[in-house]
């Protein structure tokens, strides 16, 4: 049988799986952090264009806070990343790069705009690194070609 997804069709494959990947990435981080908002509302008093009162509020808020915003980060990358590497069925690590390369883009933004604790910035980035890698390696065993050409 030959391959079903073959010459301009396979090239469309590969894109499209990057590209759900990283929308079903930011789709999770987008509805896990929502619980988190509600588990941790914001003061209704709070300035958030006052980077001063701001920064203070995040300062104040709980380890649980940190957990949740850094947990989601983390399941996005392993959701979007499996799921890019499914669809795409050939060189997990590549898949699981480019999903993990957009979440870690997007929460270095994230660090930027929004004032964090240095301890969360480190740790978050290299969980993101690491779950970037675990991804690739879990989806190792479910593509066709294994580990990447």
């Amino acid at each position: 049988m030959p391959y079903l997804y073959q010459g301009e069709n396979r090239m469309i494959k590969k894109i499209a799986a990057a590209v759900i990947g990283i929308v079903v990435a930011g789709g999770i981080v987008f509805a896990v952090e929502s619980l988190g908002h509600a588990a941790y509302p914001l003061p209704p008093d709070l300035d958030m264009s006052d980077p001063v009162q701001f920064g203070n509020y995040v300062g104040s808020l709980p380890i649980g806070a940190f957990a949740f915003v850094g947990g989601t980060w983390v399941l996005g990358t392993l959701g979007g990343g499996l799921l890019a590497c499914f669809i795409a069925g050939e060189k997990p690590r590549v898949y699981s790069a480019i999903v993990g390369g957009f979440i870690l883009a997007a929460t270095i933004a994230n660090l930027t705009m929004i004032p964090h604790p240095l301890w969360f910035s480190i740790s978050s980035l290299i969980a993101i690194a690491v779950m970037t890698y675990v991804t690739g390696s879990i989806a190792s065993s479910f593509t066709t070609s294994g580990a990447d050409d």
